[in-house]
């Protein structure tokens, strides 16, 4: 039997990591039986096949699975899918209301990251030589949504790093100001 397993994080999708999540909130599941849906979820191998790998290499099948899923990943602002090249929304400044309220509405909550995903990234539209370019215009995440399951998970935690980081950068600045603030007004 040949098994294909994540080497890094770009090999899993961002849908087996919303199963892989769905696995990790059930609490009805011994080692043995959580291991199995999540060998499942990664090679899609079915029941029977993993029942039928040897012990070592289960273990080890684990182990790499376990690998993957750990390694960080960075911000990449555009990625080709399926013959479609996606950007990162260019300037954030510029968000437009119904990017915003979508993204206000579906969060960073696991189970609808492939929407988050879809208001993030959209197909280019124009790409100079300086690799600036011009997304499609947002009209909603119904088009694209569940394409997003097959995006890499290194894409879409890179984007989610990216939010995070720019947060922590805004909490440091607001601190440094008020420290500066206080310290002029005394």
């Amino acid at each position: 039997m040949k098994i294909t397993l994540p080497e890094n994080i770009k090999d899993i999708t961002l849908g087996q990591f919303q199963k892989y999540n769905e696995l990790l909130e059930r609490k009805d599941l011994d080692e043995y039986q959580f291991n199995t849906r999540k060998i499942e979820v990664f090679t899609k191998l079915n029941r029977g096949q993993v029942d039928s790998i040897k012990n070592t290499d289960y273990k080890d099948i684990i182990a790499q699975i376990d690998l993957a899923l750990n390694q960080d990943a960075k911000f990449e602002p555009t990625f080709k899918m399926k013959g479609i090249e996606f950007g990162f929304i260019p300037n954030l400044d510029e968000i437009l209301g119904g990017e915003y309220v979508d993204l206000s509405k579906y969060g960073t909550n696991v189970e609808t990251l492939h929407n988050l995903m879809a208001i993030l990234f959209r197909p280019i539209k124009d790409k100079d030589s300086f690799n600036n370019y011009t997304l499609h215009s947002y009209k909603g995440t119904s088009e694209y949504a569940e394409l997003m399951k097959q995006m890499p998970l290194s894409i879409a935690n890179g984007a989610l790093f990216f939010f995070s980081s720019l947060a922590t950068e805004l909490v440091n600045y607001t601190q440094r100001y008020m420290e500066g603030e206080q310290v002029r007004v005394r």
